[in-house]
């Protein structure tokens, strides 16, 4: 079933979810004819399946980063950043293609009564709770809003490397700096620093 989860994300990234059909995704995948549909019964079920695949991935690869244990430690700035920076940028260099699906579903699918819909809330709710917990690392004071924030910047970032290939966007340094800068704001003040001073 991976392999051909794996063949829908290739369709969807090269040709939206338009292209996307049972009979796309056997042939992408190079297996009989009506393979995918024994699989995953209806179109819904299909990319609901491609979310879950996708999130599992993206999730994995914050793990390998091991920025879930530099959240918990409260780092520096610059070190959390750096670690997130290279996600990102795998996400926008070796996963082009799987971050190109997952914003082409986020953009044109998913209402919110359908099981696509669903299993995006899904994945993003384990997204924003990973960012929570960079949040309170960093001591931020509103770690549940932080975490907002972080998500959405990250996927800010995410879409501008995807739509501008080869722009500076998706250079790890310029991640970093990107992040460190939206980090830092989220970060509590140093001890003794007085609000508003």
């Amino acid at each position: 079933m991976a392999a051909l989860l794996d063949a829908a994300v290739s369709v969807i990234a090269a040709e939206g979810l338009r292209g996307l059909t049972h009979r796309a995704v056997d042939a992408r995948a190079n297996v009989p004819v009506g393979s995918t549909s024994y699989y995953f019964r209806t179109r819904e079920k299909l990319l609901a399946g491609v979310v879950a695949l996708i999130a599992e991935e993206e999730l994995a690869d914050i793990g390998q980063a091991e920025v879930a244990e530099e959240f918990a430690s409260a780092p520096p700035v610059r070190q959390v950043a750096d670690r997130f920076a290279g996600v990102l940028a795998h996400w926008l260099g070796p996963e082009r293609e799987r971050t190109r699906a997952r914003l082409e579903i986020l953009l044109t699918a998913g209402r919110p009564d359908d099981e696509t819909g669903a299993e995006l809330r899904r994945a993003r709710e384990r997204f924003v709770e990973q960012a929570r917990l960079l949040a309170a690392g960093l001591g931020s004071r509103n770690p549940v809003e932080g975490g907002r924030i972080i998500v959405a910047f990250a996927e800010g970032l995410t879409y501008d490397g995807v739509v501008r290939p080869g722009s500076d966007t998706t250079d790890r340094a310029t991640l970093r700096r990107a992040l460190e800068t939206v980090l830092t704001a989220l970060a509590a003040p140093p001890q003794g620093a007085e609000e508003g001073g």
